[in-house]
């Protein structure tokens, strides 16, 4: 009988634990994770040399981005790295 006290308690709580995880990595991906990622995804996609950077010329497959090129590219390299970039996306 007094293992079946014991046990009780344990289970519930292995089971309140589970059920805790499980609502962890289901849990919705927050806005502004959401928002980084769509940003990354279009830097890749504009990065069409893969260098780590979107020219002015890979700047024009982008509306609006060409016109913002010269305001966004705060060191004046003439490129725009990732950080540039997310500054001119809002991301």
């Amino acid at each position: 009988m007094n293992a079946g006290k014991v046990l009780f308690p344990v289970l519930l709580g292995l089971s309140l634990a589970a059920g805790a995880a499980h609502a962890q990595q289901a849990a919705p991906q927050a806005p502004a994770d959401e928002m980084k990622a769509a940003v990354d995804d279009k830097f890749r996609q504009l990065d069409a040399n893969g260098d780590g950077t979107i020219s002015q010329e890979e700047s024009t497959k982008m509306k609006g981005l060409a016109e913002r090129f010269q305001s966004a590219d705060k060191n004046k390299d003439g490129k725009l790295d990732r950080g540039e970039f997310g500054l001119a996306m809002g991301g």
